[in-house]
């Protein structure tokens, strides 16, 4: 079982996405600290995109309170950072403000805990034994797998959640607790201090064993009380501080990775806790803060507290102006998308509500999808909703050499009950007449689809490997880093089951297969894959050093620039662009002008982006304007040190024209859909194609 807070399960109302210790709150020190003020100091949780770890779990503490962590520097506008250690404290009384969605339950059994031996020293294992003075019922029973143990008390004291609870009979029960090893922060409902690692009798208490809602804010279920035998403590004691924080380097570019060491009480958990996260804020401190302060939430009644603030040189980095003209020799963008241009020029697939659509320079002509209901007949996968309705399109692909040969992804779902919802994959050898589904590799689903890739001379249909196959640190979506796919070279007639390759030229680097999902509730990852040329016909995927994964719900391009050099752009990263010179392997910021007529959010993304880079080697971007009733074109030209807007390119305003779909690029086009939402329901989807000639500011 994951470890939580107490205050995930208790409240679920705890800190926006910045926090600031001044104001209207209640302030205060701890009692070992001189002065009686406290210095304002803002503070801001880490983005999740600047976490060095791929399992999110940057700061480790140890049982002695030595902590470490790893963070990118994050990117801020600004020549320093404050990086700071922060975690939330729970008042030592029931909240007031308890989740509605609470039910009060029946007071549970009394529990009487017993520990062997009487007296403790710091670091010990002890096993705690509990018996139940009543049996419990069956459901009781059977939620009571894992307990909290607490130290000092269940209110206000130091808590372990999530420990295994080993039942030796239907009352009786036993569990291990690991005595603090060194000082620990408490709270009395007024101010947090820290409890130096002491001599003394300390209560031991479980608590949500048979009560599980709102259990953290509650009382112990039972307790004991055991005596620690402490050495003389050399830490937290009088008025000296003694929380420390190191960072390495201690100057760095946007970007970089910055490692960071020191020693703090332990917090909310004995053994080792995860109760620290990083705060790191676009600031610079002017005068002296105490290594330690808190603010009271008046909401809640719990304290946020702040230890150990240090200055972080943000060093200059790459910008787009020094890079000069990004030569685009190839592109390819994650995710399923509605447009899709073929390898021969001027062809292009599209997406619309009940059809596909290829267009060229010359004619459009639509291809009919009435047939697809049918071909799913006897697979695993259905389109949902009456069968008068028309299957939706959401990924369309065209065929390098056979003009007549199409492929496409519907929503589907596994029988009429939907969330979840899959892609479908089929594919026509007749411009649509009939539809035939794609056969899947052995040992996965057709539910498991993550998309079509084509070639030069073929097309490939990848699937994502079963639930658990990627151990070992392999890629998502791999089967120990190999990517299952099948694949037809002659339009569809003939498919073969392979592995997915790297590509004909340029680094082998690649998207993996996506996981399809929906982007209105949650994200869908997918891959980005490392790889390396050899005899063998199979490719081992690998992680690269940063990027991992993209969520393809915002639509990201992979640019290659020369046989070592690549480009990704990714709009929904505070990284909006990343530069690698060594195939893949390692990845740098590089820092693209702030655009004054875009939205910025807190976590420095601009909201409704979309970049692509085109072949001339213009960056151009689609961002909504602060009120979100209209969107707009910006063009980055080669060297350029500021956005120049392309006026009039979007049907205005976007409550009557609709959304702009994500930008892409073909040849010396820039494409985009935009989606119009009826006023009877449905929607209507226009297609757009520019010369880049046309967009000029």
């Amino acid at each position: 079982m994951r470890r939580t807070h107490p205050w995930l399960r208790a409240s679920g109302l705890f800190l926006s996405a910045a926090l600031v210790l001044a104001g209207c709150s209640t302030t205060g020190i701890p009692s070992s600290a001189r002065s009686t003020q406290v210095a304002p100091l803002a503070t801001a949780y880490l983005p999740p995109g600047s976490v060095c770890a791929a399992n999110g779990d940057y700061v480790r503490q140890q049982p002695n309170g030595d902590f470490a962590g790893c963070f990118r520097v994050p990117a801020y506008r600004g020549s320093t950072d404050v990086v700071a250690l922060q975690t939330y404290l729970s008042a030592p009384r029931a909240s007031a403000m308890e989740p509605t969605t609470s039910v009060a339950i029946s007071a549970p059994p009394a529990v009487a805990l017993r520990i062997r031996t009487r007296t403790v020293v710091p670091g010990e294992r002890v096993t705690v034994v509990g018996h139940l003075r009543g049996a419990p019922t069956s459901r009781q029973r059977a939620a009571a797998t894992y307990a909290t143990l607490c130290w000092g008390g269940c209110r206000g004291g130091l808590q372990e959640q999530g420990l295994a609870v080993r039942w030796l009979s239907t009352t009786t029960f036993r569990m291990n607790l690991v005595i603090p090893a060194t000082a620990w922060l408490v709270t009395n409902g007024r101010a947090v201090s820290v409890h130096p690692l002491t001599s003394g009798r300390y209560q031991v208490g479980v608590a949500c064993l048979l009560q599980q809602s709102g259990c953290a804010l509650g009382p112990a279920e039972g307790r004991t009380a055991v005596t620690l035998r402490a050495p003389a403590e050399a830490r937290c004691l009088g008025a000296q501080p003694c929380e420390s924080l190191s960072l390495n380097p201690r100057s760095a570019p946007v970007g970089a990775e910055v490692h960071v060491t020191g020693w703090a009480p332990l917090s909310l958990e004995v053994g080792q806790p995860f109760g620290y996260a990083l705060s790191v804020t676009n600031a610079t401190l002017r005068r002296s803060v105490p290594s330690m302060s808190f603010v009271r939430s008046e909401k809640v009644g719990g304290f946020n507290v702040v230890l150990a603030p240090r200055v972080l040189h943000v060093s200059p980095g790459a910008t787009w102006a020094s890079l000069g003209r990004v030569h685009v020799r190839s592109s390819t963008f994650s995710g399923p998308s509605i447009i899709n241009p073929a390898s021969s020029p001027g062809h292009v697939a599209w997406c619309e509500p009940s059809r596909v659509v290829v267009t060229d320079a010359r004619l459009t002509r639509v291809v009919p999808i009435s047939t697809v209901r049918a071909a799913l007949h006897g697979t695993v996968l259905s389109i949902p909703g009456p069968v008068t309705s028309s299957p939706q399109c959401d990924e369309a692909q065209l065929d390098p050499r056979y003009a007549a040969s199409v492929y496409a992804g519907f929503t589907a779902g596994e029988g009429p009950i939907i969330p979840p919802l899959f892609l479908a994959p089929l594919y026509s050898t007749n411009a649509g007449r009939t539809w035939r589904v794609v056969p899947t590799p052995p040992g996965v689903s057709l539910a498991d689809f993550g998309g079509f890739v084509t070639g030069a001379r073929s097309v490939e249909a990848l699937f994502n490997a079963p639930i658990g196959a990627s151990r070992g640190g392999s890629p998502l979506g791999t089967e120990h880093g190999v990517v299952l796919d099948e694949t037809t070279a002659d339009g569809g007639r003939t498919w073969t089951s392979g592995t997915l390759g790297c590509p004909v030229s340029g680094p082998c680097v690649r998207f993996g297969p996506f996981q399809w999902g929906n982007c209105a509730m949650n994200s869908d990852p997918q891959a980005l894959l490392i790889g390396s040329p050899s005899v063998s016909a199979t490719v081992r995927w690998r992680f690269s050093s940063w990027v991992t994964s993209v969520n393809s719900c915002s639509t990201q391009q992979l640019v290659v620039v020369s046989p070592t050099e690549l480009v990704l752009l990714d709009p929904s990263s505070q990284y909006a662009m990343r530069r690698s010179t060594d195939v893949g392997r390692t990845w740098s910021y590089v820092a693209l002008p702030t655009n004054r007529y875009a939205n910025y959010g807190p976590d420095s993304i601009p909201s409704g982006n979309s970049l692509a880079l085109a072949s001339d080697g213009s960056l151009f971007s689609l961002v909504a304007s602060p009120s979100g009733q209209r969107q707009e074109l910006f063009r980055l030209a080669p060297r350029a040190t500021k956005w120049c807007r392309v006026r009039a390119v979007f049907e205005q305003p976007v409550a009557a024209a609709g959304l702009a779909g994500p930008l892409t690029t073909h040849g010396s086009q820039l494409m985009w859909s935009q989606v119009r939402y009826l006023a009877r329901g449905g929607e209507r989807v226009s297609r757009h194609v520019m010369s880049l000639a046309r967009l000029q500011c």
